[in-house]
């Protein structure tokens, strides 16, 4: 009788050495996805370590563009020259890094072309992991002029004295009839030592306090007679405005140069001057200035005078130096009088570095933008003035009006203050 073959007993050595191995090939795989696994999610790990310090690099950076935008907003939109100078041949940035970010700003702006400029800010993360974002952005001028009617000093407005505004472009000859429902609610005022309303004043616009020359600046303030209506917002205060924003004042400024340049490069001797220096009209009398820089010592225009303005050549500017009325010592348009009645205001411009007096007297009439900032301008009563006024203190009498182009604003801009827009940002891919 044979032995059982299922019997273990029986087995031969070869089958044992079978098994045996199995056994050891099933451990090593074992092992190895084992090993696998461990090697796998431990890569897994560092790329999401290293996603993460990458990320937090990139916001970091992102973090420091914001900055620098904020910076330059701040600083090329203030009313006082900034330290970045956009028209220097290097344009540099002293920006420190913030507490709390570890990003670097960028020393230098590159200038584009067209008014546009570029910068690039590194951010910093773990594990020596950096980021880069390129931006670009604009650097669009400013006007020069944030109000329609601005004084340095007092800015009294008597009994109905209104103010309203209107764009010349799109209403070139507005109808007084109209107002205030024509206006267009940006005739706004400000003072940056006091504005004085009196009973039934009407100022379609904001009512804005800036601050005078003192170290430390005090506000302006505003003194209220009666019940005037302002329809934006009235009595904000915001710090000191320029008083001069053009520069008359400023040694090398633009403006300041060209009143020492007009005196011998003028157009005085065409006609109706012949070379004068003064403009005198009697009563109804009319002269007609056409295209061209006037230097003007003094203006006397009596009852019923016309000074027309014939811009269809170009602009009319008159540089004046002097005074307005030889009579009362003062620039004056007497009663009826007319300047510009022909052209619109952005076509003519009365520069002053005088410090007399300009008067608009009863029913007179004027179309420009008088530029004055060491000077008094006043309107009498029922005087209508269509443009802008920046004097350095102002008067409206009873039932003076004044219209406010917007116009003007595109067209004098400021040398130094500037709206930016950020208009493209790029991740240059730059990580570690």
């Amino acid at each position: 009788m044979n032995p059982s073959r299922t019997s273990p007993e029986w087995k031969s050595s070869d089958e044992r050495g079978i098994v045996l191995v199995t056994v050891i090939l099933l451990i090593a795989v074992l092992m190895a996805l084992g090993t696998t696994a461990i090697l796998q999610t431990s890569t897994d790990i560092r790329i999401s370590g290293n996603y993460k310090a990458n990320r937090l690099a990139f916001y970091d950076a992102d973090a420091g563009v914001q900055y620098v935008l904020n910076r330059l907003a701040a600083d090329l939109g203030d009313s006082d020259p900034s330290t970045v100078n956009l028209s220097a041949e290097t344009i540099s940035l002293d920006y420190a890094t913030p507490s709390g970010f570890s990003f670097t700003t960028p020393a230098v702006l590159t200038s584009l072309g067209n008014n546009r400029y570029s910068f690039s800010v590194t951010g910093h993360g773990p594990n020596n992991s950096e980021a880069e974002i390129a931006v670009v952005f604009s650097a669009t001028r400013k006007s020069a002029f944030d109000f329609g009617l601005f004084t340095d000093g007092l800015l009294d407005l008597k009994s109905d004295a209104h103010i309203y505004s209107y764009d010349s472009r799109y209403n070139p000859d507005p109808d007084p009839g109209t107002f205030p429902d024509a206006s267009t609610g940006e005739g706004d005022i400000g003072s940056n030592t006091e504005i004085s309303t009196k009973m039934a004043t009407y100022v379609d616009g904001d009512l804005t306090l800036g601050a005078d020359a003192a170290d430390p600046p005090a506000d302006a303030v505003w003194t209220d007679t009666g019940t005037p209506t302002i329809t934006g917002e009235a009595g904000t205060t915001v710090g000191r405005v320029d008083p001069d924003p053009l520069g008359a004042n400023d040694p090398g400024s633009e403006l300041n140069d060209k009143f020492f340049d007009v005196v011998s490069n003028n157009d005085n001797d065409k006609e109706p001057l012949n070379g004068a220096t003064s403009i005198n009209l009697g009563n109804a009398e009319t002269i007609t200035l056409t295209a061209g820089d006037y230097y003007i010592e003094n203006i006397i225009l009596k009852n019923g005078a016309t000074l027309e303005i014939d811009a269809t050549a170009g602009p009319v500017n008159i540089y004046l130096t002097g005074i307005v009325d030889a009579e009362d010592g003062e620039l004056e348009a007497k009663n009826g009088s007319e300047i510009n009645n022909l052209s619109q205001p952005t076509d003519f411009s009365i520069f002053s570095q005088s410090s007399q007096d300009i008067v608009f007297k009863h029913s007179s009439d004027f179309k420009g933008m008088v530029y004055a900032p060491n000077a008094h301008v006043e309107m009498k009563n029922s005087a209508g003035v269509y443009g802008l006024i920046w004097a350095n203190t102002a008067a409206m009498h009873n039932s003076g009006e004044f219209y406010f182009d917007e116009a003007i604003k595109d067209k004098f801009l400021s040398p130094y203050k500037y709206t930016i827009e950020a208009l493209s940002w790029k991740d240059t891919g730059i990580g570690g």
